[in-house]
């Protein structure tokens, strides 16, 4: 049966969205396969949904509420980063992409509905309180946010600095909930954290995103350190969710020969592009990269350079997975709607021997097997310490190792050399006690190590600048000590 004419009300904005839907065929390939009818029907199909629904629905939905629904729809069925920006999520991306903003410091993505923390910016708000990565947000200020897109939930982190916003989130490894409440601030995005030589031979650079200054910064750590007599590095970029892809690309030619692929980005409209070092090398040393789950993006693309030419050995544990280029479209101002945008996938990353990093979804380019292989895998692989989950669940979630570092830094000094030895872990205990918090000397045995760091966490970065809170946290990293071991047996 033919279908009925498209309606009058609807006609003249069919006729608009074909011109605009063409306009985007004509620069797109994949819509060469389909005819001229078959576009026609489907947008005629979406209006007579549309208007069905405004007609007979049982209660009043506005026009704009129903098309932006359906255009979150259609985006993030195809992966989890593509979305339409409404008028306050486009502002809200807007004002992070200046470099600065107020918030919490966390890097939000998105996984299996869940908004999940990719990290936590080192320094923030969110760092502090014990945020970390893998955290799945349940609740802001007590607003479900299952279903939520991360423009969502960022919208409803940020707030003027100075107020509170109150997260719960899911730990894996944990069976309750862990509740943060975090006062936010103005949060200036770091590049490189800290650079120090960390015994003689051994020079140590912590990157916390891959910014316009990064490349900069860190040639001339690698200059300082090498000056200081260093012959290997360890680069660590744990926690580092990604940033610029252009830097990324520019510290990797800093290890690799002139030529060399650094990654490739494809994708169905934009093709195929080599991103290749262009200067010769730039420091020979042996290099170590430590990874971990909240290594994404930029991060994934410089570790995975430096591992398929060799020239690097990667430690740690295995990273996000975060392996796609998003693009951003400014739709313009819409009369009576507001400012809108889009942010749509449109191309993947593959490393230099063409391992694809995302694992979000299959598509034209994925090899068989490739969904299982996302992300870099280390050389060396150093599992996470362990922990009690029921313990450290109550002790996050009543924030008491804040609650304990603001008691003792009120009445103790705090050395250079500070750690939390056994004196300040009794006394850590004996507050738990007062407290009421019950817990057995097994939990607090196999949980040592989880909270002497917590501790080192809350009272140092009261007290410390940021570097030295690193001299002082990374000599007892297992991470630190695989390096070390591996570059002391003569690794290459």
């Amino acid at each position: 049966m033919m279908k009925n004419p498209i309606p009058p009300w609807a006609s003249g904005l069919l006729g608009t969205m074909v011109l605009v839907l063409s306009g985007f065929l004509a620069v797109n390939p994949a819509g060469a396969s389909e005819s001229p009818a078959t576009r026609t029907s489907s947008l005629e199909l979406f209006l007579d949904v549309y208007g069905l629904t405004r007609s007979a629905y049982v209660d009043t939905v506005e026009s704009r509420v129903l098309v932006e629904y359906a255009l979150q729809g259609m985006l993030q069925s195809l992966d989890p980063n593509s979305m339409l920006l409404t008028p306050k999520e486009y502002e809200n991306l807007r004002i992070q992409l200046e470099g600065s903003f107020e918030g919490v410091g966390v890097t939000l993505g998105e996984r299996e509905g869940r908004i999940v923390v990719i990290s936590p910016i080192e320094g923030s708000p969110a760092h502090r309180a014990g945020m970390r990565a893998g955290d799945a947000i349940i609740l802001i200020d007590s607003v479900c946010a299952e279903g939520m897109t991360t423009e969502q939930a960022v919208v409803l982190i940020r707030g003027p600095a100075g107020t509170v916003v109150t997260l719960d989130v899911i730990r894996p490894g944990t069976e309750d909930t862990l509740r943060f409440p975090i006062e936010r601030a103005t949060i200036d995005l770091p590049s490189l954290t800290t650079r120090f030589m960390l015994e003689p031979g051994v020079g140590y650079i912590r990157l916390s995103r891959f910014s316009e200054e990064s490349a900069e910064e860190v040639a001339e750590a690698i200059l300082d350190l090498t000056a200081e007599g260093a012959d290997a590095l360890i680069f660590d970029i744990r926690g580092n969710s990604g940033g610029l892809l252009e830097p990324a690309v520019v510290i990797a030619d800093l290890f690799l020969p002139q030529g060399s692929p650094v990654v490739t980005t494809r994708g169905q409209a934009v093709g195929e592009h080599i991103y290749r070092a262009v200067a010769d090398v730039f420091y020979r040393g042996r290099t170590v990269i430590l990874v971990d789950g909240g290594s994404a993006s930029s991060s994934e693309i410089f570790a995975g350079a430096l591992q398929d030419h060799g020239v690097a050995v990667i430690v740690g544990s295995r990273t996000f997975g975060k392996g796609s280029v998003q693009s951003l479209t400014d739709l313009g101002e819409y009369p009576g709607l507001g400012h809108y945008g889009v942010k749509l996938t449109t191309a993947r990353y593959y490393t230099p021997l063409g391992r694809s990093i995302d694992r979000t979804l299959r598509d034209d380019f994925l090899q068989s097997g490739a969904e299982e292989n996302w992300g870099i895998i280390p050389d060396i692989e150093v599992e996470p310490w362990d922990f009690n989950g029921r313990l450290i669940t109550d002790l996050e979630y009543g924030s008491r190792f804040f609650d304990f570092a603001v008691e003792y830094t009120l009445s103790d000094s705090i050395p250079q050399d500070f750690w939390p030895d056994d004196r300040v872990v009794d006394l850590f205990l004996s507050y738990l006690e007062r407290e009421g918090v019950e817990f057995t000397p097994e939990e607090v045995r196999s949980s040592r190590d989880y909270i002497e760091r917590a501790l080192l966490r809350e009272i140092a970065l009261r007290e410390w600048p940021m570097d030295h809170y690193y001299e002082v946290l990374v000599p007892r990293d297992p991470c630190i000590i695989a390096a070390l071991e591996y570059l002391k047996g003569g690794g290459h």
